[in-house]
């Protein structure tokens, strides 16, 4: 298969509707507390990434991070940036999606023990519309961005984090599962209080910008976090960042912070962005004499 068609066949295979038909027939399966069944899948795309399911559902948001909604877009570029580049094996490392092409009947046949075949599918007939994302017998939360414009209401971290995955905050998420989250992307979200991300110890990419929080305090644990984007909130201390000693790159633009000297210690930091902060200058220029790139405007 040349470059072309198997870009065009990803770009098609990560549509939002087939990344809706996957994660829903996933949430079902956990919901009825099938673990063993999602293991059974993820061993299907074992050649491709490693996602291992215990008996207790421990592993599950691995296998459910790599096929959200909100990932179609950036999939999507992903896949177009690397068929500009000639990337031929990292298209093919994408290509795990056509195992689970027609995952509802493989989620079927594993109830009867049918024999199953998981040959790759690279041709598809999306004959009806596919079941939009939200979980059976459950009644949605409405959109973040719709909410926001008509309710003032906010969420903590750990709500947020609900709303986002199964659509509602009726259903509970054990603790153990934000073990698996190495990326976090709530923006927008109406967040006020970080509760719940304390638990997320292997984070390393975390975008909460254009929320409502003030305290970073449950941050402090997350050492391994790279990649930081807190722009558009209410934050006015940054104490609790001292501690990131992995951080590379810090968005805290357009937010009250006028102490940076939690930031002095932070040796792999390369990339601050603090406009609309009231910074002095003085701390700026300590920040580019250790070597990290500020970007800055009252």
């Amino acid at each position: 298969m040349k470059i072309k068609e198997l870009s065009n066949k990803l770009v098609e295979a990560y549509s939002d509707q087939n990344l809706n038909k996957i994660t829903l027939t996933l949430l079902n399966l956990y919901r009825e507390q099938q673990y063993a069944k999602l293991n059974k899948i993820a061993e299907l795309i074992a050649d491709f990434v490693i996602v291992e399911i215990n008996d207790i559902g421990k592993g599950f948001s691995k296998l459910m991070m790599l096929y959200h909604p909100d990932r179609g877009d950036a999939h999507r570029k992903e896949i177009v940036d690397l068929e500009k580049k000639g990337d031929y094996d990292g298209l093919l490392g994408l290509s795990h999606i056509f195992k689970l092409m027609r995952v509802d009947e493989i989620a079927e046949r594993l109830e009867s023990y049918e024999d199953i075949d998981y040959s790759p599918v690279y041709e598809w007939d999306w004959g009806s519309k596919a079941d939009s994302f939200s979980v059976k017998d459950e009644e949605p939360e409405k959109d973040f961005k719709a909410r926001k414009k008509h309710s003032p209401r906010v969420y903590s971290f750990y709500d947020a984090f609900r709303i986002r995955i199964f659509g509602n905050t009726k259903t509970e998420i054990p603790y153990y599962y934000f073990d698996d989250i190495d990326e976090i992307e709530l923006s927008e979200s109406a967040i006020d209080s970080l509760d719940g991300i304390e638990r997320c110890r292997h984070a390393v990419t975390v975008d909460l910008s254009g929320n409502k929080i003030l305290d970073l305090n449950e941050l402090w644990g997350l050492s391994l976090i790279e990649e930081l984007n807190l722009s558009g909130n209410c934050i006015e201390l940054i104490d609790s960042l001292s501690n990131l000693t992995n951080l590379r790159y810090l968005n805290l633009s357009d937010n009250k912070v006028s102490d940076l000297s939690p930031l002095f210690d932070l040796g792999k930091l390369e990339m601050v962005i603090l406009h609309g902060n009231p910074v002095n200058r003085k701390q700026i220029e300590e920040l580019e004499e250790l070597g990290v790139e500020v970007e800055w405007s009252n």
